[in-house]
């Protein structure tokens, strides 16, 4: 039994004096080794550090070898310090350090014990992560740019870039010519109107004559957000901050608009409770995303519109007036169609151009359907003569739109102007002014007595005799429905 020992040890000795890892060599690849490794004894003191020290922290091996923690911790090449950490644990630590020449590290310390077990030294490992932190930086920022297009890709398609404002009135080109003027100051803009008139296109035309002209337009419709989402939508939020929130978080639309333009459509709507925040966003230019606690700072311009009297919603406290006056910096107010009768023409054929370049289409509209389309009121606007016009243009089975192809609503409206006539004299000539008229009209747009009388409701005789009175004595006689041209 001694005589196997003896045998093995003898062994052991000599695969030790065959190994080719003497000291030298071992040093030879810790030294070259691309991590660092950093030796301290229980006491601080420094008794081994390799060559990566230089790239790290720029200090020779030399100058670090034989130095104590508090001489190390003196000439601030990284921090935080570790290895007090790992002795007062006594176990392994691993976190990141930041050294004097802006590296990266991640580093774990290590305590190594005696057969006593005391520690006997500890041995810090130390990996550049640098670069490997600035791709991870950088994939964040580009994932939160390619999140803020894809909204910005999405607000766009949402919008109809197209529109135009054409216009001929005084009115019109009084509000053109203030908005040319506001649209070079960065100030907000209060834009009001009815429905329908173009409160979105001016707001963009300021946009594009603005010194934002270059960044995002963003606008969003606050009628359309559910009360408890706007918040939200408008500023944003962290990830977690609320159930069903993404786990990313999202971009709010003050984010979305920087270096642009926000446009609040239907600003009336926006809650009691959330005016506070939209407020000091608006005059501080910082805000908080939902359930964050780092302060975001904005810097786009204000846009906002409405067809409320917002006057009237302060009164009643259903609008805070140092909000209200925040937004009123400058006042545009776009006059309905009704009381600028002279744009409609031109607009007409405007809006035909546009859908028939649209559908590839060639029609024209005749002389006695634009006089329909003058005399009726337009109570949706230009949006609602848009749709109207668009109808016609796709719907129509003709080149020509004529009287005949107008919807009922637009070519039987001026036929119940009646009242005006009561004041001409009596009523024996009132009642005879408004029948010419009622007949007049029905036959312009009806073209035979047998569609008068249909359309009317009464025999076909009385209406080729009311035909002839009024309209001329041959008139009555065609019973065939007659194409007029403009």
């Amino acid at each position: 039994m001694e005589k196997d020992k003896k045998l093995h040890k003898e062994d052991e000795r000599e695969r030790k004096n065959e190994c080719p890892l003497d000291y030298e060599t071992l040093k030879m690849i810790v030294d070259n080794s691309y991590d660092e490794i950093y030796v301290t004894d229980p006491d601080g003191k420094v008794i081994y550090v390799n060559n990566a020290c230089e790239r790290y922290y720029g200090a020779r091996a030399e100058d670090v070898i034989g130095r104590t923690r508090d001489e190390i911790s003196a000439k601030k090449y990284w921090t935080p310090r570790i290895s007090p950490i790992a002795m007062d644990k006594k176990t392994s630590i691993t976190l990141e350090q930041k050294t004097c020449l802006g590296k990266t590290l991640l580093t774990t310390a290590t305590p190594v014990y005696g057969d006593d077990g005391k520690i006997i030294m500890i041995i810090e490992n130390a990996r550049d992560i640098t670069e490997s932190k600035g791709i991870s930086h950088e994939l964040e920022v580009s994932r939160r740019k390619l999140e803020k297009y894809k909204l910005e890709v999405e607000e766009l398609r949402k919008k109809d870039m197209d529109n135009e404002f054409v216009y001929k009135s005084k009115s019109m080109t009084n509000l053109m010519t203030l908005a040319s003027r506001v649209a070079g100051i960065n100030s907000t803009v209060l834009i009001q109107g009815e429905s329908g008139t173009g409160k979105s296109v001016i707001a963009k035309y300021i946009h594009k004559h603005s010194a934002q002209k270059d960044g995002p337009f963003v606008a969003v419709n606050c009628a359309a957000l559910p009360a408890e989402l706007m918040e939200s939508e408008l500023f944003g939020y962290s990830a977690g901050s609320f159930t069903g929130a993404s786990n990313k978080g999202r971009i709010g639309l003050f984010e979305l608009a920087n270096e642009g333009t926000l446009f609040l459509d239907e600003i009336a709507e926006i809650p009691l409770h959330l005016q506070p925040k939209l407020l000091h966003a608006l005059q501080e230019k910082v805000y908080y995303s939902v359930g964050g606690r780092k302060e975001k700072k904005v810097n786009c311009r204000i846009l906002a519109a409405t067809n409320k009297d917002l006057q009237d919603m302060v009164m009643k406290q259903k609008f805070r007036d140092d909000l209200y006056y925040r937004l009123n910096v400058f006042e545009i107010k776009i006059p309905p169609v009704r009381e600028r009768t002279e744009d409609i023409v031109p607009l007409v054929h405007h809006l035909i151009n546009r859908y028939n370049e649209r559908y590839d289409l060639h029609r024209q509209i005749s002389t006695r359907a634009m006089e329909v389309l003058l005399k009726y009121p337009w109570p949706g606007n230009v949006r609602e003569m848009e749709n109207t016009l668009e109808r016609l243009v796709v719907m129509a089975p003709e080149d020509l739109i004529d009287v005949n192809h107008l919807p009922d609503s637009l070519r039987y409206q001026s036929v119940t102007e009646i009242f005006p006539f009561l004041s001409k004299g009596s009523l024996d000539e009132a009642l005879e002014e408004v029948e010419r008229k009622i007949i007049t009209e029905a036959y312009e747009q009806c073209g035979s007595s047998y569609e008068v009388a249909r359309k009317l409701k009464m025999s076909q005789s009385k209406a080729s005799r009311l035909i002839r009175k009024y309209c001329g004595s041959s008139r009555g006689n065609h019973n065939h429905k007659t194409q007029q041209t403009s």
